[in-house]
């Protein structure tokens, strides 16, 4: 008893349980819009959900990253993350109130509030890596409970007011988000409550961190829509069906990572003081440690196939065994990546980072190789897939990592001889 308890008490445990909350509240309001609004209504409000998600990863990578990394502290900082925040946060709101009403699938109101929306998700998100950066990682699963909890009673008010429509569910996107954002700020500590400085903002400083991490987050996206695309026009969209199942059957070992990732950015930023050997050892422990995690979740996964996978498919058709398979070994290799980008970004080597995570996009040569030569190939690829993130493993840790930590050992052997 007293090990489980320790365990509930680790930061990391905390992490993970955020994300498994976040995920499953964005599921529990897709299955939803299934059951509501029918396939082409489901159709649009994914579109949508999916736009306002990749605003916030951008968003996420340019704030969130900088203000875990940067010193929030110094008021120049402090100033340029709350200017950032407003600028993301309003720009993509605009967006969003553009797209709704000109793509007219939302009356003119409802396209306004999709805007509404999408700037408070932006924002609750913020608030989520402020709680994250301070160490609140329990925290977070009361954040997402409220957001899903407000969200339905949103849409179960409207469904007995008038019925369900995809104007309900963007309403209860704005209700939701915002009350999860005065739930995050009510348990932020005081200190880090962002309410002052504005003026005299470092903009600067922010962009010139952020810039990369926000690009670094659009990578594995375009990376699996370039997958998607290659499998389509080379085998059909029949053929990608199966492929596609299996990537969402698979889809906790990637919340896992995401979860521990979550963890380990703020963890390293705390033993920046240590130098950048001690980061090192913690990053290949913890690239260990989450290769295990994520490969025994992947085992676990093909052992239930023959049981869950007729239950996520109807029983329509099959969800391929070696699909499962590589998109698991995938997420292993991600989950090796993810310690070293995370550590050499802390210690300022994000745009190295960003440079030779385009090692990710070779991975999609083999899969295209493997696709004209091998017949009956198409459930490999995600196998290929994998080559990408452990040349970009590999590199980081060699070319970036490495001669950092080699350059902080010669230091003080140098100085007295300068002297």
């Amino acid at each position: 008893m007293t090990g489980v308890v320790r365990l509930l008490r680790r930061p990391a445990t905390g992490a993970l349980a955020g994300q498994v909350t976040s995920a499953l509240a964005g599921l529990v309001l897709q299955v939803a819009a299934a059951r509501a609004l029918g396939a082409a209504g489901l159709a649009t409000f994914s579109l949508a959900y999916g736009a306002i998600v990749l605003a916030t990863a951008v968003s996420s990578g340019l704030v969130g990253d900088s203000l875990t990394v940067l010193d929030r502290t110094d008021p120049g900082i402090r100033a340029g993350l709350h200017v950032s925040t407003a600028l993301v946060s309003g720009t993509a709101g605009l967006a969003g109130c553009v797209l709704g009403v000109a793509t007219g699938v939302l009356p003119a109101w409802a396209g306004l509030l999709l805007g509404a929306a999408t700037a408070a998700f932006i924002v609750e998100d913020t608030l989520r890596r402020l709680l994250m950066a301070a160490g609140r990682f329990w925290s977070l699963p009361a954040v997402d409970v409220t957001s899903l909890v407000v969200a339905l009673a949103t849409l179960l008010v409207a469904d007995r007011t008038g019925g369900l429509s995809l104007a309900s569910f963007v309403l209860a996107l704005l209700a939701g988000q915002s009350a999860a954002a005065v739930v995050a700020w009510a348990v932020l500590p005081a200190a880090e409550r962002p309410r002052g400085p504005w003026r005299h903002p470092a903009l600067g400083a922010v962009v010139s961190f952020g810039s990369w991490r926000a690009a670094a987050q659009t990578i594995r996206p375009a990376l699996l829509t370039l997958l998607r695309l290659l499998v389509v026009a080379v085998a059909g969209a029949a053929a990608y069906g199966p492929l596609e199942a299996a990537r969402v059957y698979t889809a906790p070992t990637l919340v896992l990572v995401a979860g521990l990732g979550s963890f380990l950015l703020p963890h390293f930023v705390s033993l920046r003081p240590a130098g950048p050997a001690a980061g090192l050892r913690a990053a290949d422990r913890a690239a260990a440690g989450l290769a295990l995690a994520v490969g025994a979740v992947g085992v676990l996964a093909l052992l239930a196939l023959p049981w869950l996978g007729p239950v996520l498919t109807g029983g329509g058709y099959a969800v391929p065994a070696a699909a499962v398979a590589g998109w698991s070994v995938y997420a292993v290799a991600s989950a090796v990546l993810l310690p070293y980008s995370s550590l050499a970004s802390v210690h300022g080597g994000q745009r190295r980072v960003l440079a030779l995570r385009s090692f990710e996009f070779v991975s999609l040569a083999a899969v295209a190789l493997l696709l004209l030569v091998v017949d009956g190939g198409v459930p490999w690829t995600p196998l290929a897939l994998t080559l990408g993130p452990v040349l970009a493993a590999v590199a980081v840790r060699r070319a970036v990592l490495l001669p950092l930590v080699r350059s902080t050992a010669d230091r003080p052997a140098l100085e007295p001889a300068a002297a």
